[in-house]
């Protein structure tokens, strides 16, 4: 009975850590290529051959792209990376597509250190700046969102602001993350158990702030650093 209980667990943990991949590496692909044929649909006839040419590319790019996200969740590839900067890549690789797909200006900043955080914190810190900046653009209609990750007095700090349409903190749906993918609800969840903290500042027409805070007591060798940073659209 004990030997069934523990199968049963484990298969679950796994089946969430796929999901988990799935999520963080391909679903947000495909909302931008979506988001990116939406946009040329409704402005088509204002687009020049030249540029539904180029926007085709694009989009075709991404879908490319969002395939070899989901042979490599397949593979489980990215569970066996951990304690180099290949993450910051695959952030700044999803930004640059985001942006493309989009026409959303999208400028990140990172610090060299944060290449050496733990494998939970690095997965934390994408699924949070990857739902953040999607939220950004999918519902806020930013134009502009700016990302900066640091490493300061023991913590890892992240900061996502945008210049979108904003919106009232105080209300249930903001809350409870109902209609708004992974939710803000769970990444405040997420910051929350990795024992930091999810703060967020917005008001109706005046942009998005989230500000995150995460330790780095179990973290050794990690200092500050000196920063990185990469702008697109």
């Amino acid at each position: 009975m004990a030997i069934q209980i523990e199968s049963k667990r484990l298969l679950i943990e796994e089946r969430n850590r796929i999901a988990e991949e799935l999520h963080d590496r391909v679903s947000q692909h495909l909302f931008g290529i979506i988001y990116a044929i939406h946009s040329m649909t409704c402005g088509w006839k204002d687009l020049t051959d030249q540029q539904k040419l180029e926007q085709m590319k694009e989009i075709q790019q991404a879908a490319s792209t969002a395939s070899g996200e989901l042979r490599a969740t397949i593979h489980s590839l990215s569970s066996s990376k951990g304690g180099n900067d290949s993450w910051i890549g695959l952030v700044r690789s999803h930004l640059a597509n985001q942006a493309k797909l989009s026409g959303v200006n999208i400028a990140f900043s990172a610090a060299q250190t944060v290449g050496q955080l733990a494998l939970n914190l690095q997965k934390a810190l994408y699924r949070i700046i990857l739902e953040g900046v999607g939220n950004a653009i999918r519902h806020g209609a930013s134009q502009c969102v700016n990302i900066e990750l640091t490493v300061k007095q023991g913590a890892v700090r992240l900061t996502i602001e945008d210049d979108g349409r904003g919106f009232d903190v105080r209300a249930k749906t903001v809350k409870t993350g109902s209609g708004s993918g992974f939710g803000l609800s769970n990444m405040r969840a997420l910051a929350v158990s990795l024992g930091g903290t999810f703060d967020i500042e917005s008001k109706i027409g005046s942009g998005t702030r989230i500000l995150i805070w995460l330790p780095l007591a179990d973290i050794a060798g990690v200092s500050e650093g000196t920063t990185q940073t990469t702008k697109s659209g």
